[in-house]
């Protein structure tokens, strides 16, 4: 294999390959490596170089036009890697509840289930370094030598707690890079940002793929098979921008492309003050000292009888009072100020709530096992597709001169009832089942739009469908009515679902690997 810069090429350069794969994150990585481990003649093509260079990544660039979200050029990176290059690791797969579709909740099915993924998922979190089962908590749990009896799953008849797992070795462009090297099968060429995807004149297959550097040398890249595997909006963005055949842009007959936005939406909300029945395995710093996070969720029958999307509790622990938390930020951010009276009022807040203070020092460090005074609940729900949460090209161009790509996040009924109620429903069964007192704040539309933050987690933009009339790309993730343009990624995921998205996405490059070399050795 040959790392290659693009720069170094000469303008007007033409690249080909058995599979082109466009992007060098979680998918783009786990697709390029299997292909080649199969025999499979692969380029790798990447916009970024092997470290972050601030021109490239600014091509990210959008604005916001619905609910405040992240700064679009910050949160996914864009060089070798792609954005696990600062993903914290977290891993789930999703449930079966999550492939079977539930239209009162504008949910659809997709077209495949846990049946089939789950082998290749499997696969996925091993080469993540996961090892077991990594989303039992009981399995989880006894690996940690903590009470697989607290789990409050057999003492109640909604309750279910759900697991995360790390990553420890999740940075996948290190991790990757010897193996690739090695491959006689993959070539990697840096600097060369996708433009457009050039179809046939009857728009049935791709010709080739517009690409340029930043200095603007044009260079065209072939394959016999065309996989997009950049984020979620990118993936839409260069589908929108591909209009030299169709004027809605590639797979956008239906006006899909770009449409339901989602996140895993997060919102703080409510205390909780528990007896000293609750187990502190629940709790968040205790559990994060430990290498786990385990959350309080609702079972599969729950969700379905309640009508509720999926929804989590996490219980963060509070050990010291906003006032003396102040004051130590204080003392710590300007320790000069000995003598004055504000410094010593700081001091004496401080003192106060010393206890606190060391509470949570022991906490963060694993020294801690018991449960804390107070915690600040933490809700997260997934979000319902909903086609006003979008992106739309802008009439403002990148450096390239490519069309912007803004942002048009939103919420629907089913999102803010799903905070709601999910919150009342938790707090009605930790006190049925003696464990503590929840002092409830009402969750209201105004109050999610102007509170909740996004994981990071990109999904939608380019679905899944059984047909074009529902999405943008079929169960092989083959963009409707263009035979060799394939889409990795989660923007292909119907509906969010409750899993943090990295695993996922590796299995289903990991599924894609195998279905494209089916078609090129039929």
């Amino acid at each position: 294999m040959t790392f290659l810069s693009a720069n170094e090429l000469d303008d007007g350069a033409v690249l080909e390959a058995d599979v082109v794969v466009v992007g060098s994150g979680a998918a783009g990585l786990s697709l390029a490596r299997k292909l080649g481990q199969q025999g499979e003649k692969v380029l790798l093509v990447e916009a970024g170089d092997l470290t972050l260079d601030g021109a490239t990544q600014g091509l990210y660039r959008g604005e916001q036009l619905g609910v405040e979200y992240y700064d679009l050029s910050a949160f996914r990176l864009r060089y070798y890697g792609g954005t696990t290059n600062h993903w914290s690791g977290f891993c789930q797969r999703n449930d079966r509840i999550d492939y079977e579709g539930r239209l009162e909740l504008d949910l659809p099915k997709w077209p495949v289930d846990d049946t089939e993924l789950d082998p290749y998922i499997t696969d996925a979190a091993k080469l993540l370094g996961l090892s077991g089962a990594p989303t039992d908590p009981e399995a989880a749990l006894k690996t940690r030598n903590l009470p697989v009896q607290d789990l409050l799953d057999s003492r109640s008849s909604i309750l279910r707690s759900k697991i995360f797992q790390f990553s420890f070795d999740r940075r996948l462009g290190p991790r990757f890079s010897d193996g690739l090297k090695q491959s006689k099968n993959i070539d990697v060429v840096l600097n060369l940002n996708a433009r457009s995807i050039e179809l046939s004149e009857d728009g049935g297959s791709v010709r080739h793929v517009s690409c340029a550097t930043m200095s603007g040398k044009r260079v065209t890249i072939k394959g016999r098979f065309i996989a997009l595997c950049c984020h979620a909006i990118e993936n839409a963005r260069l589908l929108l921008n591909s209009d030299s055949v169709h004027p809605e842009g590639v797979g956008n007959a239906s006006s899909h492309v770009g449409r339901n936005f989602m996140e895993h939406p997060h919102l703080f909300s409510s205390l909780f003050f528990p007896t000293s029945a609750f187990p502190v395995i629940y709790d968040r710093k205790f559990l994060a000292a430990r290498g786990q996070n385990l959350n309080l969720s609702m079972t599969d029958d729950t969700l379905r009888r309640e009508r509720l999307l999926h929804y989590y509790c996490r219980f963060n622990p509070v050990f010291v009072d906003q006032d003396a938390d102040d004051a130590l930020s204080s003392l710590k951010g300007d320790p000069w100020r000995a003598g004055d009276m504000a410094f010593l009022q700081d001091v004496a807040e401080v003192v106060s709530g010393l206890g606190g203070i060391v509470q949570r020092a022991a906490m963060r460090r694993g020294f801690w096992n018991a449960t804390a005074p107070v915690y600040r609940l933490e809700h997260r729900i997934e979000q319902s597709p909903n086609p006003n949460g979008c992106i739309v090209l802008s009439d403002k161009h990148d450096r390239l001169g490519d069309r912007i790509a803004d942002l048009d996040w939103q919420f629907s009924d089913h999102d803010v009832d799903t905070f709601e109620r999910g919150q009342r429903l938790i707090a009605k069964e930790l006190a049925a089942l003696g464990m503590g007192r929840v002092a409830l704040e009402p969750i209201d539309r105004s109050r999610v739009e102007a509170e909740a933050k996004g994981h990071y987690h990109h999904i939608g933009l380019t679905r899944m469908s059984d047909d074009l009339a529902s999405g943008v790309v079929d169960r092989h993730c083959k963009v409707h009515g263009v035979d060799n343009l394939y889409i990795g990624g989660s923007s292909i995921f119907p509906t969010a679902g409750y899993s943090g998205p990295t695993m996922m996405i590796m299995g289903f490059a990991l599924r894609l690997a195998d279905h494209l070399s089916e078609r090129l050795n039929a």
